[in-house]
């Protein structure tokens, strides 16, 4: 089932709201080493995980504080093909990395050939307030970027469409089209909202 994803624009600025797209298959890279502690840096082999994606780690021996809860994501900063670095993990004062581990992400899907289209409305089948299309000739009020190298879909805006709006509040949802034609949700019908502006 898609997500519930709340989305908050913010007027007078651009606007870039990345959602990723992955497989339900879990992949399962050994860890082999942790060249730096602080931040802590991992050496995955040949990980192919894209920058910015979710991941966990399990399994760790030493130091134990690395290993995630089940139901918790760090983010992955992609260092080079075989090293990845969790920014926000400090492991100075932790012992030294032994044994073996996982990182366990869900695999990222190949968006080739793939499209995407959102709309937002002021209730659920109320009046179309804003559109988005990954294909121009769909005339949309506003694109979105089909990023393969990272797995996502990017919803824009610019600043000067985001000054223009005359809403403030109101429901979207997201869908994205298969080269073969099928159509699967991206979102849930989700809240979006517009932030008053001070600077101009």
């Amino acid at each position: 089932m898609a997500p519930e994803i709340p989305i908050t624009i913010a007027r007078g600025a651009t606007f870039e709201f990345g959602i990723l797209y992955a497989d339900e298959d879990l992949l399962y890279l050994p860890i082999t080493g942790m060249p730096s502690k602080a931040p802590v840096r991992l050496t995955v082999v040949g990980h192919g995980v894209p920058d910015g994606w979710p991941v966990r780690v399990a399994c760790v021996k030493a130091p134990e504080e690395l290993n995630t809860a089940a139901d918790e994501w760090v983010f992955a900063h992609v260092v080079d093909a075989d090293t990845i670095e969790l920014n926000n993990l400090n492991a100075h004062c932790w012992r030294a990395f032994s044994g073996s581990g996982l990182l366990i992400l869900r695999r990222p899907a190949d968006l080739a050939g793939w499209q995407c289209r959102a709309q937002v409305r002021d209730r659920v089948g109320g009046q179309l307030l804003f559109s988005w299309h990954s294909d121009p000739a769909e005339n949309p009020d506003s694109l979105v970027l089909v990023d393969v190298a990272l797995s996502q879909f990017v919803l824009t805006m610019s600043d000067t469409q985001s000054e223009a709006l005359t809403w403030s509040k109101g429901v979207y949802e997201a869908e994205v089209i298969a080269p073969g034609g099928q159509v699967y949700k991206l979102t849930a019908i989700s809240p979006i909202t517009v932030s008053r502006e001070v600077t101009k």
